[in-house]
């Protein structure tokens, strides 16, 4: 047998060479960013740092953060480092300061944080928006200004990314705390707040809102929030962050009150009120197939064993690989376009299904919070756990099979005993509302309050002196396979040359467009605007939809 045939056969072989190419090409990158950084280009440098952080976030390289990214942000950060006092350090926090990337219509992590906001009634709150694009939903606006505070876009002012993270900084001198929910490869944050030993801003806490990726900011993180136990171990032996810098905090959710019987809810829709009915909400890529059999096909036993059982996959969109099921069961099986507001199927599902092979947390505690039992699937072991269900209120109030047999068990279960789903769906709700929604939920963000208060500064050194080791564990050789995007490296460069210097910008200009990267040529011009200009044009005054991409 040849060296290649052995290599072929052993243990994930394909996925490890994968991971080995994916690391090699964002070590080409960061080293590209490390030389700019040297030749005094600061701004072209966290460009590239920027389009660095992207790959491992969409193509896994063995690492869930990059002390040699971390510690070029952090060296600009010095290097521009302006003068001002000390910050002083309250002994409570009054005036809170969000720091979000972009706040989008759709999807948990906005509404999250403006679920924060009003929860936490008795602080002032603002918002600071680092590379906002798009209108800005009207319940952001509502949700700080009744705050008292402000919402504020650094990429609609004139300048790059490090202009934006020195007007961040002179924000931030007005605020009692910090607190990010930015995107996984941010590097506005770190250019704003690297020079932790200057003390003159206040302290920095991380939401973890992205625990099974990689993500910026660990050696800013005076506190890390940990949104599970699986994030918090993670966040421990993989992103470098001392176990007491990091603190578990349930994900907030809104207090939710039915509008309609379930009985009403299935009339609406059409749904005879004998259906049992399954229901899932999620985005389309967690439906997609990676591996073995489709969504549809995991369900199709029970579909065909159970003429009265229905499944309607909310957010599934166009699954081409379902055509078979479709045809076989008819309306019984459906995939529908996203909504903003699936309320309706939530009120009108018997049992919440999770999806496959993502899993959907937010969807899977809303379906809970309507009363419905739930139930998850987790084939992985148990090193890669952060794919699965493990979050505060779900943990043994909702049921998680560990194979596809099980999982179908537990339907069967399920679709037999109304009482046995009434019980489950009671319980599961009750455990939502203690731990996820006002006041309950306030108990704990008023202990991450606390431990930031009694933490001492943060001495990042030893974590910035560490090397980016890639990893071959279990977790990393499955994770591109589960989570990957696999997108082109030109199209992180298509979005940061806006930030580059005008000669660096034409030069990745005419390199995209030799390469064919602007799908209408036409307006490719509008990419050699400076970002600030197109930002402070399109979004700020005519609220134009954006250039194809």
């Amino acid at each position: 047998m040849t060296a290649v045939a052995e290599a072929d056969v052993k243990p994930f072989a394909k996925q490890k060479a994968r991971l080995a190419a994916n690391f090699a090409l964002f070590d080409t990158y960061v080293s590209r960013a490390e030389d700019l950084f040297a030749r005094g280009d600061f701004a072209t440098a966290a460009a590239y740092c920027s389009i660095a952080a992207h790959i491992p976030v969409q193509n896994h390289c063995g690492i869930f953060w990059s002390p040699r990214v971390e510690k070029v942000l952090t060296d600009i950060a010095r290097a521009t480092e302006t003068t001002g006092p000390l910050h002083a350090r309250p002994a409570r926090y009054k005036r809170i300061l969000s720091v979000m990337t972009q706040a989008a219509p759709v999807g948990g992590l906005t509404r999250m944080l403006c679920q924060w906001v009003a929860a936490d009634s008795g602080r002032e709150h603002s918002l600071v928006l680092t590379q906002h694009r798009g209108p800005t939903p009207q319940f952001v606006f509502d949700a700080f200004r009744t705050s008292g505070g402000s919402v504020r876009f650094l990429n609609r002012s004139r300048g790059n990314q490090i202009d934006w993270a020195r007007r961040l900084r002179r924000i931030a001198q007005g605020y009692d705390l910090v607190v990010l929910h930015t995107h996984c490869e941010d590097v506005v944050p770190l250019l704003a707040f690297g020079a932790i030993e200057s003390a003159k801003y206040p302290h920095v806490i991380v939401l973890n809102h992205a625990d099974h990726l990689f993500w910026l900011n660990s050696s800013i993180a005076h506190l890390n929030i940990d949104l599970r136990d699986a994030a918090l171990e993670l966040a421990v032996t993989r992103r470098g962050i001392a176990r007491e810098r990091n603190i578990l905090m349930p994900t907030i959710s809104e207090s939710i009150r039915r509008t309609r019987t379930r009985e009403e809810a299935k009339r609406e829709l059409g749904i005879a009120p004998n259906t049992i009915l399954m229901v899932s909400v999620a985005r389309q890529l967690k439906y997609l197939t990676r591996e073995g059999d489709s969504y549809a096909a995991i369900h199709a036993p029970i579909l065909e064993k159970h003429p009265n059982v229905s499944l309607i996959v909310v957010g599934g969109a166009e699954q081409p690989d379902w055509a078979p099921y479709f045809e076989k069961f008819g309306d019984r099986l459906q995939s529908l376009q996203p909504t903003p507001n699936p309320r309706i199927y939530y009120e009108a599902a018997d049992i919440y299904v999770d999806s496959y092979p993502f899993v959907s947390s937010t969807s899977m505690m809303e379906a809970s919070g309507h009363g419905a039992p739930a139930v998850s699937i987790f084939t992985h072991p148990d090193e890669v756990r952060i794919t699965a269900i493990n979050h505060f209120a779900l943990v043994g109030n909702t049921w998680q099979a560990r194979s596809f047999d099980e999982y179908r068990a537990m339907l069967e279960k399920l679709i037999g005993d109304p009482a046995l789903r009434e019980e489950m769906g009671r319980k599961a709700c009750e455990a939502v509302a203690a731990a996820h929604n006002p006041p309950g939920w306030n108990a704990w963000l008023e202990a991450v309050y606390a431990r930031a208060a009694e933490l001492p500064p943060l001495d990042n050194r030893a974590m910035l002196a560490a090397r980016d080791t890639p990893s071959f564990g279990e977790l990393d050789v499955r994770h591109e396979d589960l989570f990957g995007g696999n997108w082109p490296i030109e199209q992180y460069e298509k979005s940061y040359i806006g930030v580059m210097p005008f000669r660096e910008r034409l030069a990745h200009w005419r390199e995209l467009k030799r390469k064919g990267m602007f799908k209408v040529p036409r307006r490719a011009w509008a990419f050699l605007m400076p970002e600030w200009f197109k930002r402070a044009v399109r979004d700020g005054l005519l609220n134009w939809p954006e250039d194809p991409h």
